[in-house]
């Protein structure tokens, strides 16, 4: 769910979210084990880019900034100690393992360069624009990827060779596969040195690159590189060249098993091509290659341009680019902290949020091999230095170094965004207890707090919809059953299906012209981290959704019934077709449903009916009907409406049928003031309708601000989530 406003909408956090279950990747919530034993961790380590099998995101070059430049060290193995390399004064570089890519084109022509480089930069593999001296011109060459293989090269630039655009740039000559092969022509006692002799091949159209390896007294030095190459013969061809220009100068195999930085000159982001930034290629093996700042923060341009303080470490994991943030445990917090929630939000709550985080950091233990946890809402939302805000530096630093624990040690405190009322019990979400946790009352109806209205219409063409308050005003006119018009205050105002924005999930149906008149038979507050709606949604489209999560349906879907609640009134089991909907795990119900906030939900079957009173509070027919068919079985049905504990009887006379096209059709009774007008939803649909934000387990983080708001201290908040803990110093 997309949101605007970090005051009102806290991510849903700890290891299944919303957010992950959008995309289906969410797995089964485990505690992990190999983290028991862990009780102080000093520094975090925060996985911005890894390809492993629990999280993936790749890039083949990052770019890193800062102020006050920058120190580079590199250690060969991750217990080695780091040593110096060198100090740039440059307030941006860029960084890239030295694997098989794709030459794409080289040209003198940087316009073509940029244009066959922008139109890769949106296929899977991206990749940069180098700039050299050869005889005397510059040249620039776009590369394609970063591979482990020659053969994944070749298939890559196979693959980006069916775009006819990028056939078209590559027609004068065809892609070449570059490696990790190259021949060393000498170490200098000085960059300078190697400078002027990387500069004697280039003069001879030989490409030389200066390399930074440490000599035999272990301390850095220059080194002239040449060729860049995929395979032995293509060396050995290089080889020949080279010797033929500069003969004097003894060539042999570049030590590649040793660490090594290539210096190159990247203008992938030039507007001109005069403008190059330095651009390493670190070896591909053990080496681990860290970047330090001079200043407060690095900046990673492909994180969004997010700043973040700590170190930021380069290496080889799973054959890719790995970027790792190794960042002091309270920094991460801040950073935390200020993803997470707001500056306006009470002391005690911010410090309970603070306690929790980090005892979840801890926990992880060493998660992702490389790393405790990501960046992302699948361990705990981090995006470094941009939302801190002081009252959340300030809980951090006044919990320092307290974790919650149990009898049996540190516990894994899961939290959410918004438990709907009341959190989840572990059954109704792993399928299984922990001694920690339990469903309990929750104060989360914060968040729906000064949430716009919307209001349900029918359009002139009959279809129903929703439209934000704030484009719509009453004419003071009604139709005969007493149901007022409105009309549009702006020109092309959005009518959706549901009441919320989201233009991927929930896309307009329509637009009111200016001054468009329209019937409104409902309000609600506009969908939330509280209360919300998704839907509806036809029988195709539900079974699509069902389907694209592995869910088999045979024939039409003409029934979708909660058949099992857990402790808390969350659902366990569903229903398709009268055949139960098998999921690993309780709270995958939500990835099933095409990503649902929670499972704490209802569902308006199709044909069920809808309304409102006068005075615009919705209604909901909680008996004397089917659901799946429209049908009811007696002259009267039961309606619910918002702000009614008790269902009202209404005579069916007194209701609005839909004709078979989906479209609202008047009955021959006329309504009064006091009479609701009730119609239908449109055809067979599936409306669901929920309270909260994520899986609901543990604390709920609107929840610790409504306890906060009642007095309670953020250890009082934490022992109210977690059953049987004790709030200690690591």
């Amino acid at each position: 769910m997309k949101r605007t406003k970090k005051l009102l909408a806290p991510r849903t956090l700890a290891l299944i979210t919303t957010a992950a279950l959008t995309f289906g990747t969410v797995p089964v919530l485990t505690i992990p084990a190999h983290a028991a034993g862990i009780s102080h961790l000093d520094e975090v380590r925060v996985a911005l880019f890894i390809d492993s099998a629990k999280y993936k995101l790749i890039e083949p070059v990052t770019t890193l900034s800062s102020t006050g430049g920058m120190d580079i060290s590199v250690r060969s193995t991750a217990g080695a100690a780091q040593q110096l390399w060198l100090t740039l004064q440059d307030s941006t570089i860029r960084m890239s393992l030295d694997q098989y890519s794709v030459m794409m084109l080289e040209t003198t022509d940087f316009a073509a360069a940029k244009g066959l480089s922008t139109k890769l930069a949106t296929m899977s593999a991206d990749g940069y624009v180098l700039s050299r001296m050869k005889q005397g011109k510059t040249v620039f060459q776009v590369f394609y990827g970063s591979f482990p293989t020659m053969e994944a090269a070749e298939s890559a630039s196979a693959q980006a060779l069916k775009d006819v655009t990028v056939a078209a740039f590559t027609k004068q000559a065809p892609p070449a596969v570059t490696g990790p092969l190259h021949l060393s022509a000498g170490t200098f006692a000085s960059e300078a040195a190697a400078l002027q002799q990387a500069a004697v091949y280039a003069g001879a159209g030989i490409q030389a690159d200066l390399a930074l390896q440490e000599d035999a007294t272990g301390k850095p030095a220059y080194s002239v590189w040449i060729g860049n190459e995929a395979s032995p013969a293509q060396l050995e061809t290089v080889k020949q060249a080279a010797m033929r220009a500069v003969p004097a100068i003894p060539l042999q195999a570049a030590n590649t098993k040793a660490s090594y930085l290539i210096r190159k000159s990247d203008v992938t982001a030039s507007a001109n091509g005069t403008t190059p930034v330095p651009h390493f290629a670190a070896g591909a093996g053990q080496q681990k290659t860290l970047i330090h700042s001079k200043s407060e923060a690095i900046t990673v341009k492909e994180k969004a341009d997010r700043k973040y303080r700590g170190d930021m470490e380069i290496s080889t994991y799973q054959n890719k680019l790995a970027l790792v943030n190794e960042v002091p445990m309270e920094s991460y917090l801040y950073g935390v902290l200020g993803a997470e929630l707001g500056s306006g939000w009470p002391a005690e709550a911010l410090k309970a949020q603070a306690v929790a985080a980090r005892t979840f950091a801890i926990k992880q233990g060493n998660k992702y091999e490389i790393a405790q946890v990501t960046d992302t809402t699948l361990d705990q939302a981090y995006y470094g230095m941009q939302k801190e805000f002081a009252a959340g530096n300030q809980a951090v630093d006044a919990t320092k170094d307290e974790v919650i624990s149990d009898k049996s040690g540190l516990i894994s405190p899961v939290f959410s965004s918004n438990s709907g009322g009341k959190t989840a019990d572990p059954s109704e979400v792993w399928g299984n207890p922990v001694s920690y946790l339990r469903s309990v009352a929750s104060p989360d109806q914060g968040a729906e707090k000064g949430k716009a209205t919307w209001y349900r219409i029918q359009l002139t063409d009959g279809r129903l919809g929703y439209v934000s308050a704030e484009y719509l005003k009453d004419t003071g006119q009604k139709d005969k059953n007493g149901t007022p018009y409105y009309e549009s205050t702006d020109q092309n105002v959005n009518v959706r299906l549901a009441p919320y924005v989201d233009n991927a999930a929930n896309p307009s149906i329509g637009q009111l012209a200016a001054k468009e008149r329209v019937l409104v038979i409902g309000q609600e507050k506009e969908s939330n981290a509280y209360s919300w709606m998704r839907g509806p949604y036809t029988p195709s489209e539900m079974k699509s959704k069902l389907t694209a999560a592995g869910v088999q349906i045979n024939g039409e879907l003409t029934s979708l019934e909660i058949s099992a609640r857990g402790p808390s009134g969350r659902v366990t089991e569903l229903k398709a077709n009268g055949v139960v909907v098998k999921v690993p795990y309780p709270d995958a119900l939500r990835t099933v449903l095409g990503g649902l906030p929670s499972t704490l939900f209802e569902i308006e079957g199709a044909g069920s009916y809808t309304g409102s009173t006068p005075q615009g509070a919705d209604l909901a027919i909680v008996g004397g009907g089917s659901a799946e068919t429209g049908t009811t079985s007696a002259d009267s049905v039961y309606v619910l409406s918002g702000n009614q504990s008790q269902p009202t009887s209404l005579k069916k006379s007194d209701l609005t049928a839909l004709g078979t096209n989906g479209l609202a059709k008047p009955t021959d009774s006329v309504g009064t003031p006091n009479t609701p007008s009730v119609t239908p939803t449109q055809g067979k649909q599936f409306v669901f309708r929920g309270t909260g934000y994520g899986h609901g387990l543990g604390m709920s983080q609107w929840g610790a601000r409504g306890f906060a708001e009642q007095g309670y201290d953020y250890k009082k908040i934490l022992q109210t989530y977690y059953a049987g803990v004790n709030i200690t110093k690591e």
